[in-house]
C-alpha cells in the first residue's frame, strides 16, 4: 500500500483500509487453493503413471473446490490492484469528465450485478447445506462447501466495485491506459 492510499482521509479511507484486510486474506486463500491444486494434481500424475496408484479423489477436489476458491476469492484484490480487462475504446473518445462518469457508473452496475449474483450464490450455499447435500462416490463430498466461496468472493468484489465508484478518480484506473499527451491536467477531474 503506498503512502498516498495510506493517508486517504474521510469515511473513503477508513472504508478503504477496513476492505483491504478481508481482500488480502480472500486472495491468499486464493493463492493457496491454486497451490494446493498444483502440488495434488502433479502429485495424482507421478503417483499415476509411476506407480499406477492415482489419487482418486484429486480430480473432485480439485475441480469443485480448489478452483472455484482460486477464481473467486482474490476477484476483488484484484480489480483493486488493476488486474483486470478493460475494454476503454468509447471512453478514451469521451472528454475527461464524460469517461469518468461512464466508469463510476459501469462500476455501479458491475457492483450490483456482483451483488445479486454472489447473495444467490450464498442462498444456494445455505440450502445445500440446511439439507445436507452430498455428492455420491467414493468420498461423500458435501455440496455447500463447493459453494461457500462464491459469495464470500464476489461479495467482496461487490463493495470493492462500489467503493471506487464513489472515491476519488484515480482509483477508476482511468489515467493507467491513456497516453501522456491524454493525461487529464490537474483540476480537470
Amino acid at each position: 500500500m503506498s503512502a498516498a492510499e495510506m493517508e486517504r482521509p474521510g469515511l473513503y479511507g477508513v472504508l478503504d483500509r477496513a476492505l483491504r484486510v478481508p481482500e488480502l486474506i480472500a486472495a491468499c486463500v486464493g493463492g493457496v487453493f491454486m497451490v494446493a491444486a498444483m502440488v495434488l494434481t502433479s502429485t495424482d500424475a507421478i503417483l499415476r503413471y509411476f506407480f499406477n496408484a492415482p489419487l482418486t479423489w484429486n480430480a473432485y477436489l480439485t475441480t469443485y473446490y480448489l478452483m472455484v476458491g482460486m477464481f473467486v476469492m482474490p476477484m476483488a484484490w484484484g480489480y483493486r490492484t488493476g488486474g483486470y480487462i478493460r475494454i476503454v475504446f468509447l471512453a478514451s473518445l469521451l472528454p475527461h469528465g464524460m469517461a469518468f462518469s461512464l466508469l463510476r457508473l459501469g462500476k455501479i452496475i458491475g457492483a450490483a450485478y456482483f451483488g445479486t449474483l454472489g447473495w444467490l450464490a450464498g442462498e444456494h450455499f445455505w440450502e445445500v447445506f440446511q439439507r445436507g447435500d452430498v455428492e455420491m462416490g467414493l468420498i461423500d463430498w458435501p455440496v455447500s462447501w463447493s459453494w461457500v466461496w462464491i459469495p464470500i468472493g464476489l461479495g467482496l468484489l461487490s463493495l470493492r466495485m462500489l467503493l471506487m465508484a464513489f472515491g476519488p478518480s484515480e482509483d477508476l484506473h482511468y489515467a493507467d491506459w491513456l497516453g501522456e499527451k491524454d493525461k487529464p491536467q490537474e483540476g480537470e477531474l
